[in-house]
């Protein structure tokens, strides 16, 4: 009796922790991808772009000298409200 118990403990876990991952759908491709022919070789990159990026991201460090000495902070564990339900389920289990 404890073994169908505990075997639908595990399937009920697995029905309920498992179908968000199949669920999971990619987004449909923008109407510039689908329009746009295949090219082969590298694309061609703007260095005007570039230079502008880099122009600002010099601008932005140059007013916070600050963040040069940043150390970091605390650490974090964050754990969602699923994980915690099958760690607690878990537990019960191998206390009972």
């Amino acid at each position: 009796m404890d073994a169908i118990r505990r075997l639908v403990v595990v399937a009920l876990l697995a029905v309920w922790c498992f179908p968000a991952v199949s669920a999971a759908k990619s987004p449909p491709p923008s109407a510039a991808q689908r329009s746009a022919p295949p090219t082969s070789g590298t694309p061609a990159t703007s260095n005007e772009n570039d230079e502008a990026t880099w122009e600002s991201l010099a601008t932005r460090e140059q007013k916070a000298p600050q963040l040069q000495n940043f150390k970091g902070g605390r650490v974090y564990i964050y754990l969602g409200s699923g994980a915690l339900l099958v760690i607690v389920i878990v537990l019960l289990i191998l206390l009972v």
